[in-house]
């Protein structure tokens, strides 16, 4: 079963998974389906994420020499952060966006996994095959809206 804090889940046998997706190979017996579970095309809310920053003024610095090597933290704030390049930064908002790396500044309960993706595209005139993401052990495959379907997988 899913964890808890996955959301709402119901156990679908053979007959109703093929329902959802008919397209499902003949042994599949079942599957979890989420019905609240969404994805969102990541490139394209990258692009709008940056336009909007960029539209109030963030500065965004990029590159090894960039590199957050320490924050300076009081009383619960970061006042600062210092840069590889030996800069010391002290604006009125920092956002450091280094991911499972963060571990490295601060204490923080993150590690990385590896993982690869491909995305592939059917045919033009071939109807979808999925309209939902599909789920098994540490793999995925999401149907996206302008017909991609992305296959992943972490090891």
């Amino acid at each position: 079963a899913p964890p808890s804090q996955s959301g709402t889940a119901r156990w679908l046998d053979a007959v109703q998974v093929r329902e959802l997706e008919p397209q499902l190979h003949k042994d599949v017996v079942g599957g979890w389906w989420f019905p609240e579970d969404a994805s969102v095309d990541a490139r394209r809310l990258t692009c709008s994420l940056r336009a909007a920053c960029v539209g109030a003024g963030v500065q965004f610095m990029c590159g090894e020499e960039c590199e957050a090597t320490s924050l300076d933290l009081s009383g619960g704030t970061c006042r600062g952060v210092r840069l590889a390049d030996g800069r010391n930064l002290a604006p009125q908002s920092i956002l450091v966006a280094n991911g499972s790396w963060m571990r490295s500044l601060l204490p923080v309960p993150v590690v990385p996994h590896k993982g690869q993706s491909f995305s592939m595209r059917m045919p033009s005139n071939t109807p979808p095959i999925l309209s939902r993401v599909l789920f098994a052990q540490d793999t995925y495959i999401v149907p996206k809206a302008d017909g991609r379907i992305v296959v992943g997988a972490t090891v």
